[in-house]
């Protein structure tokens, strides 16, 4: 009987393991024959890459729904649109939202959030996915807003604004009825861009800039600002690691961006050194792990790196390969 339950537990450990490495990652790639930037898939090693999507734009910044099954993406016209299922060969699989850019999905994963100009001024717009001509609802106070993230519950809606002639770090609190749903909350005279909120709620960063362009990543907590790269070469994009222990950001040195990591109390800085040439974009994908996209500007390749042992694999090469996304 001992053996017999100890087969069904491997069994079951063999097809979690299965299952847990059978993510896909999305991304864009000119590996075409129409030359145009399109969407592909592809598994976490590499391998088995497929092409979604076939039109005549370009295709930039793919984001999964919560179910992994949708996909959504904006093109180079300022169109959003959305893959129903990354399963599907149907032609009607395709379906334009609306026009804006930098969508992604709400926790829900039947509306989302993205950028649009309403009066020609950028705002932080959402959107039903799930009625057909659903109009989009402004939920931004104006102020040209934008890089906005989500909390992990999906509540409060972090992003960079304009307060006056400077650019703020505020929070809107979609769970606050009344007029102060939104706050500011960086607190320096520089122009403050790129937040990012830990996985408890507790921390937030984002980098600031000074009248010569060069960045700081700034950590707020408890109502306390603290700068974390005072010293270093200009930096930005933090972003915090799934357990939020570890924070990675890029520095620019010249013409370089490399891929740094460092704890978040700004200790422990290093360079990892990442692959391909210039960072473009990244995303933790788990607590030791970063999927990047760099290059130049006649090619880019995908990778990741490991943020603990340095270890690197290339993933996609050859012509432009970019802005990957783990399936979630």
């Amino acid at each position: 009987m001992r053996n017999i339950l100890n087969i069904i537990v491997l069994f079951f450990v063999i097809v979690n393991i299965s299952f847990a490495q059978d993510k896909k990652i999305a991304y864009c790639s000119n590996d075409t024959e129409s030359g145009y930037i399109q969407i592909f898939i592809m598994n976490e090693d590499g391998s088995e890459k497929k092409q979604l999507t076939d039109i005549s734009e370009n295709c930039m910044h793919p984001q999964w729904s919560p179910d992994g099954k949708q996909l959504v993406f904006y093109t180079d016209r300022g169109y959003i649109y959305l893959l129903r299922d990354i399963n599907s060969t149907s032609p009607t699989n395709l379906f334009y939202l609306y026009n804006g850019t930098y969508p992604t999905f709400m926790p829900s994963g039947d509306q989302v959030i993205y950028n649009d100009e309403v009066d020609e001024v950028l705002s932080i717009m959402v959107i039903d996915t799930a009625q057909y001509g659903a109009e989009p609802q402004m939920i931004s106070d104006g102020g040209y807003s934008n890089m906005f993230v989500l909390s992990e519950d999906g509540n409060k809606i972090y992003y960079s604004t304009f307060e006056g002639a400077t650019k703020v770090i505020k929070v809107m609190d979609l769970e606050d009825t009344t007029s102060n749903y939104i706050k500011q909350i960086s607190k320096n005279d520089e122009a403050s861009l790129e937040p990012d909120v830990s996985p408890d709620g507790s921390q937030v960063v984002y980098a600031t800039f000074n009248s010569n362009l060069q960045g700081t990543i700034r950590i707020l907590e408890n109502g306390s600002e603290t700068p974390l790269t005072k010293g270093m070469t200009s930096c930005n994009v933090p972003r915090f690691s799934p357990d939020g222990n570890k924070i990675a950001f890029v520095s620019i040195e010249g013409s370089d961006v490399s891929l740094y990591v460092m704890d978040t109390d700004g200790s422990n800085k290093r360079n990892l050194r990442a692959q391909g040439g210039d960072i473009g974009t990244f995303e933790w994908i788990s607590d030791s792990e970063i999927l990047y996209d760099a290059g130049s500007e006649t090619s880019t390749s995908i990778g990741i790196v490991d943020a603990v042992g340095g270890d690197n694999i290339i993933l996609a090469s050859g012509g432009f390969n970019l802005h990957p996304v783990m399936q979630k």
